[in-house]
C-alpha cells in the first residue's frame, strides 16, 4: 500500500517537470518500450534530456526496464491504475472524514 501511495503522489508532481511528464505520457499512452534514442527522436527531446527523464521516472518507480528488450523502458499500466485508485480512495476517505468530524 505504501509503494502504491508514493507512486499516486509521484503522479500528482509529475506535471511540475515537463520532460518527465513528456516521456511517463508517452510511454504510458504507447503501451511499449522505447530506449532513450527512441523515445528522444519520437519526443523532440535531446537525448541527454530524455536519459534524465528516464532517471527521474525510474527512481520514482513510475517505469521499469524491460527485461525482454536490452535498453529499453515500459510502465505497467496496471500498476499505475492501481496508484490512482489508492489515491482516489485517500482523496475520498480525507473529504468523508472531514465532512463527519
Amino acid at each position: 500500500m505504501r509503494e502504491l501511495r508514493e507512486r499516486g503522489e509521484a503522479l500528482l508532481r509529475l506535471r511540475r517537470a515537463p520532460s518527465q511528464f513528456i516521456v511517463f505520457s508517452h510511454l504510458l499512452g504507447g503501451g511499449r518500450a522505447l530506449t532513450i534514442k527512441e523515445l528522444a527522436g519520437e519526443l523532440g527531446l535531446t537525448p541527454k534530456a530524455a536519459e534524465r527523464a528516464v532517471a527521474k521516472l525510474l527512481e520514482k518507480g513510475l517505469i521499469q526496464r524491460t527485461p525482454f528488450r536490452n535498453g529499453a523502458y515500459a510502465c505497467d499500466q496496471r500498476q499505475i491504475l492501481l496508484s490512482l485508485l489508492q489515491l482516489v480512495s485517500d482523496l475520498y476517505e480525507g473529504a468523508r472524514g472531514e465532512r463527519e468530524g
